[in-house]
Formats: structure tokens, sequence, C-alpha cells
């Protein structure tokens, strides 16, 4: 008995009439060819994902959704210079942009490698990683500073939604921050 020939019987019980039918309906392959590109495509993604789930500590989706954030403020920021201020777009905003995506990434790698290398003290009955806990506020603090920039970006598009929603964050933290260049949310 050879492999092909146990591998067809088993499947042959399952309803398919041999490999390439059951890699054509469970997979979408339509050709074994086709496994010499996804399996390494694959398997690279998962070892990219790996990488950085040990080294940065952040799920790769919360990455992925974090690069897209970052994408956006930069793309609604580039309409509102075309459609406000009639500005062309230099190619040095991308690249500002790119370096904005890989600062961001390698502050959040730093304070994790301190977080994962630190022993946690006690504080009040509990456990407390002071590099764990910085990682977080600066990983949020990044996140609201990008989602502000985004609803100021959609609101001078004229959405009047992100407009609203711009209001309220500004009233709520200007009295702590200055986002909008006005220390109480004075240009509201």
């Amino acid at each position: 008995m050879n492999f092909k020939y146990i591998i067809t019987h088993i499947l042959k019980g399952f309803g398919y009439a041999g490999l390439k039918d059951m890699l054509t309906t469970v997979f979408k392959i339509v050709y074994l060819k086709n496994l010499k590109i996804t399996i390494p495509f694959i398997v690279t993604l998962g070892t990219i994902r790996e990488f950085i789930e040990d080294s940065m500590g952040i799920d790769l989706l919360i990455i992925v959704a974090f690069v897209w954030l970052i994408c956006a403020e930069f793309q609604t920021g580039v309409k509102v210079a075309l459609k406000k201020k009639g500005e062309r777009i230099k190619s040095r905003k991308i690249g500002r942009m790119i370096f904005k995506i890989g600062v961001y990434l390698q502050i959040l790698w730093v304070l994790y490698q301190f977080s994962s290398k630190t022993k946690s003290i006690e504080f009040i009955g509990f456990e407390v990683n002071p590099f764990g806990w910085l990682y977080y506020i600066v990983f949020v603090g990044i996140v609201f500073q990008m989602v502000i920039s985004y609803l100021e970006n959609l609101s001078a598009l004229g959405y009047s939604e992100a407009k609203g929603i711009h209001g309220v964050i500004l009233r709520k933290f200007n009295k702590w921050f200055e986002f909008d260049g006005s220390k109480n949310g004075d240009n509201l």
C-alpha cells in the first residue's frame, strides 16, 4: 500500500473524489502547485505574527488596526490639506507617516521589553509592573491622540457626526490636555 492510496481511500469515505477534490472544496485551491505559494505565505505571516506578539506584546490584529488608524488619519489629513488649504501633497508627508508608525512601534517595543523583564511590585495589595502600566498608558495615549486627530480631520471635511464626537471629547479632556491649541476648549 502506498500513502496516496490510503489518503484517497480515507477521503472517498468522506465523499471526496480524491485529494485534489478535497483541496478545491475545502481550501479553494484549484491546483496543488498553488500550495507552493500559499504555504510559504501562511508560514511567513504566522512567523511575523509570532515575532510581533513576542517582541511587542500586542496581537497582530491590534497592530494592523493601529497602523490602519495612522493611515486613515494621514489620508483624511491629506484630504483636508487639499480641500481646505489648497496645498499640494509632498512626498515628504508619506515618509513622515511611515516614520511616525516606526517611532510609535519602537516606543511600544521598548516599553514592552522593559515590562517583560521587570518584576512586579506589590502596591496596596496588588501586584503592579510599573513598565507594564506605562506601556498600556502610552499605547492608549497614542491611540487616543490619533483618534482625536482623525476626528478633527473628519470634522474639517464636513462630517457633522465626527464634529459632535470631537467636540464632546475636547470639552471633557481639554481640562488636562491641549489637543486643539486651547487650554479649556475655548475654541468650541
